[in-house]
């Protein structure tokens, strides 16, 4: 599946999250593997709960963080996939 910004994303549920201050912590309790977020990350991994997509929670983030929406567009498709990749979440492409 192509991760778009039209694409909705949750985690799996066998992954745990966690914020400390101003990073965050993934396990996949299937592989025994954690990732370490920055802080902008771990809020993407908090604001994609299925109900968003992938634009709402990118310009969602843009606000919070002062940011240029177009790169953090990019950013968060990357990080999205990353995310699929490593098994972490699971991609929901949306209706047309």
């Amino acid at each position: 599946m192509t991760i778009s910004l039209a694409t909705r994303l949750q985690l799996d549920s066998h992954v745990r999250f966690r914020r400390y201050d101003d990073e965050g912590v993934v396990v996949n309790q299937t592989s025994a593997e954690a990732l370490v977020l920055n802080d902008v990350a771990a809020r993407l991994v908090e604001v994609s709960d299925g109900s968003r997509t992938l634009r709402e929670c990118a310009d969602l983030i843009s606000g919070e963080f002062d940011a240029a929406p177009e790169i953090v567009r990019e950013d968060v498709l990357r990080f999205a996939a990353e995310l699929v990749d490593a098994g972490v979440a699971r991609a929901i492409e949306s209706g047309p």
